[in-house]
Order: C-alpha cells, then sequence, then structure tokens
C-alpha cells in the first residue's frame, strides 16, 4: 500500500495549470521577490507536514503547453517575468499540497490566463492533459481509472478564481481506493497563483484549503 499513495505525490505535475512549468524569463526586479512571498510556507500548514523542495519534472513544461494550447492561451512563458515553486509538502502517505506563483508582464495577460481556466472546456482539457501524467507517473501494476475532473465551488479571491477537482481511483489491497486532485487558481493584479492539494481515499479537508488560498492571497 504504502508505494502506490506515495506515488500520488508524483502525480501532480500540472502543478497548477497557469502558474507551474519552466521559466523562460529573466526575473523583473522585485517580481522574483514578490512570488517568493505568495507561496506556500511549512508555516502556513498544521503541523505534522513535512517540506520537502520542489521536485522540478523534465515533462512538466511540455504538459502545461499541451494544457495551455487546448484552452486557448498559448504558452504562458513567453510573458512571464517570474516564477516560484514552493516546496513539496506531504503528510503520511496520500496528502500532499504545493504551490506556484508565476508574474506575467501585464494584467490583461493574468486576466486572459485566468479566463482560460474558467472556461466551458477547462475540465476537458484539464482531464487531456492530466490522463497520460497519471499513467506515466503511477509504479507499475497501479492502472488508474474511473478519471474524471469537475469544476469546484470555491470562493472568489483577489480578481477572480478558478477551481478544478480530479478524482481517479488507483487498485490497492484488493480495493479501489480513490484519490483527488485539486487546483486552485487565482489572479491578484499580474501574479497567478496555484495552490494544489492531493488526497487519498476522501477530498482534501475543505476549510484547510481555503485557509491556504487565502493566506497566500493576503500575500499579494
Amino acid at each position: 500500500m504504502h508505494r502506490g499513495l506515495a506515488a500520488v505525490a508524483a502525480v501532480a505535475v500540472l502543478s497548477a495549470g497557469a502558474c507551474g512549468g519552466k521559466q523562460t524569463a529573466k526575473p523583473a526586479i522585485g517580481d522574483g521577490a514578490l512570488a517568493a512571498k505568495i507561496v506556500l510556507k511549512k508555516a502556513d500548514l498544521p503541523s505534522g507536514f513535512d517540506a520537502q523542495p520542489h521536485a522540478a519534472d523534465p515533462t512538466q513544461a511540455a504538459v502545461i503547453r499541451q494544457l495551455s494550447t487546448c484552452l486557448g492561451i498559448g504558452d504562458p512563458a513567453p510573458h512571464t517575468t517570474a516564477l516560484v515553486n514552493s516546496d513539496d509538502f506531504s503528510k503520511g502517505q496520500g496528502v500532499n499540497v504545493s504551490s506556484s506563483a508565476r508574474i506575467v508582464k501585464t494584467g490583461d495577460q493574468a486576466s486572459a490566463d485566468l479566463a482560460g481556466y474558467q472556461s466551458n472546456k477547462a475540465t476537458t482539457c484539464m482531464q487531456q492533459a492530466l490522463e497520460p501524467v497519471i499513467k506515466e507517473r503511477l509504479p507499475s501494476g497501479f492502472t488508474p481509472s474511473n478519471l474524471a475532473v469537475q469544476q469546484l465551488v470555491f470562493p472568489t479571491l483577489k480578481d477572480g478564481t478558478a477551481a478544478h477537482q480530479g478524482s481517479f481511483t488507483i487498485p490497492l489491497a484488493g480495493t479501489n481506493v480513490p484519490v483527488y486532485v485539486d487546483f486552485i487558481i487565482f489572479r491578484a493584479g499580474r501574479a497567478e497563483v496555484t495552490l494544489q492539494t492531493t488526497n487519498a481515499g476522501s477530498p482534501f479537508d475543505t476549510k484547510l484549503e481555503q485557509e491556504l488560498a487565502n493566506k497566500m492571497a493576503d500575500r499579494t
């Protein structure tokens, strides 16, 4: 069971659609510091969470490009001035939290990016992007099934919010265990901020998820 649930943390490489990926632009003065200020810190989480430096994934930039193209917003890298990923936080075998903050050149660009994640096709695009990632990153013998992505009801933060939940099942110890991956994306001026949570067995705690998102919003 440990091997299967430990792999859940590796599944969520969309890492915030709007904010994840590879930074290609040199950070503008102040933008890198702002992004670093926004993302989650270990002190933001309850006791019991461990922190590890963010593990960059070589396929992530390609996944973000695919997703962005499907959404009709284009690759975010050319208009990015700074991109910072938080540490990867985990508790037990199936609970994971991460965040990222992307600063773009203009508020109009940030607004257009967010609109893509708020559009009617966002759930379909995210499911198409998530499916190969899950299959690739789960260990041999763990075949995911019942993948679905739906919009989440989430309080509006700052200049707008998009929220989605991906869910799938993996076979463990003779039963199918559900896994839930939430993507909360909000805009604050030129900042595009993403919170990603993963939980096995049941959805991530709603109250904690909202508290973590609000902590980042308060730092924008």
